[in-house]
């Protein structure tokens, strides 16, 4: 384990809501981090005075002698956005990195991404990540290998056509942080817009390959599901269609198949098939070609391969 006082202290923010009962478990896995120089900043977005918002004082009662640990309170329900950028405004650490109230780091994740980043004198970098489901098997293990070019013209094309998310699969220098307006205060995509800022701010960014961290699909709702999904990647959509003049035609078209997969998926997943099965109509027809190409791609990585 490294040494504190040699090392860059790194805040890793967790914004939480809701989710009690499943916060040992990833705070747990920041704490048993090979890097141990961290602030762990854990901001609660359940409205004040409600039951989860006890539940999640008490089960946070044991960290808080921790040294570095920081609890915030938002006002209630702000939504992960802004309650990320109210941590950001009270971090101190060097770097900063995130994590999800309901996953985790492994083991080497926070040591592995700061020496690759002061290897490369970058100003933030992004990894692959594991999905597991809630029998830890493997549903997907995306490879964000989408460009060895990282001029910003190149990231922003390789950002818009494939999302360098999600969130916990950044590292960022707190000071080039900074300077941009930080997340997106979105229902959903709050990291998409993130990164975007990033890539345009000119910060120097760099690709570690391999999953360090894992993310869990529910039977439940995450946040990021029903209805603030849907309108969440909406949004995002519109954004992405300003810089649909950089694309090709062939590209533009794999953005919209992108756009009403993620659509279909989401509105399955809350249980709605008959929206599911309206947006996979969309899918295939805006780009047949990328239908079956990125079929074969996503059950070859449920086999661990790329995605």
């Amino acid at each position: 384990m490294t040494d504190r006082s040699e090392t860059p202290l790194i805040s890793v923010i967790v914004p939480t809501f809701q989710r009690s009962q499943l916060l040992p478990r990833t705070l747990d896995s920041i704490y048993r981090q090979t890097h141990s120089n961290i602030q762990l900043i854990v901001v609660d977005d359940n409205l004040p005075g409600s039951e989860d918002a006890a539940r999640t004082a008490a089960v946070l009662e044991p960290y808080r002698h921790r040294p570095g640990f920081l609890y915030l309170n938002t006002t209630g329900a702000i939504g992960a956005g802004a309650a990320r950028n109210l941590a950001i405004s009270q971090c101190s650490g060097e770097y900063v990195a995130f994590l999800d109230d309901d996953d985790c780091y492994l083991p080497h994740k926070l040591e592995k991404q700061l020496r690759f980043m002061q290897a490369g004198g970058l100003d933030a970098s992004y990894h692959d990540v594991r999905w597991l489901d809630e029998r830890d098997k493997l549903v997907e293990e995306r490879t964000l290998d989408y460009t060895s070019d990282f001029s910003t013209e190149a990231l922003l094309k390789a950002h818009i056509l494939h999302s360098l998310c999600p969130t916990a699969v950044y590292m960022i220098r707190r000071e080039a942080l900074l300077r941009t307006e930080g997340f997106g205060e979105v229902p959903s995509g709050q990291d998409f817009i993130l990164m975007l800022r990033c890539i345009e701010s000119g910060m120097k960014i760099g690709y570690l390959p391999g999953a360090h961290v894992v993310q869990y699909l529910h039977k439940g709702d995450r946040i990021s599901l029903g209805d603030n999904k849907i309108r969440g990647e909406n949004l995002l959509y519109d954004l992405k269609h300003r810089y649909f003049h950089l694309l090709t035609a062939k590209e533009r078209r794999y953005v919209r198949f992108r756009h009403y997969a993620v659509l279909s998926f989401a509105s399955l997943r809350s249980r709605r098939p008959l929206r599911a099965a309206g947006y996979a109509v969309r899918t295939v027809f805006s780009s047949p070609t990328s239908c079956v190409k990125e079929g074969i791609r996503y059950f070859r990585s449920k086999k661990g391969g790329r995605s």
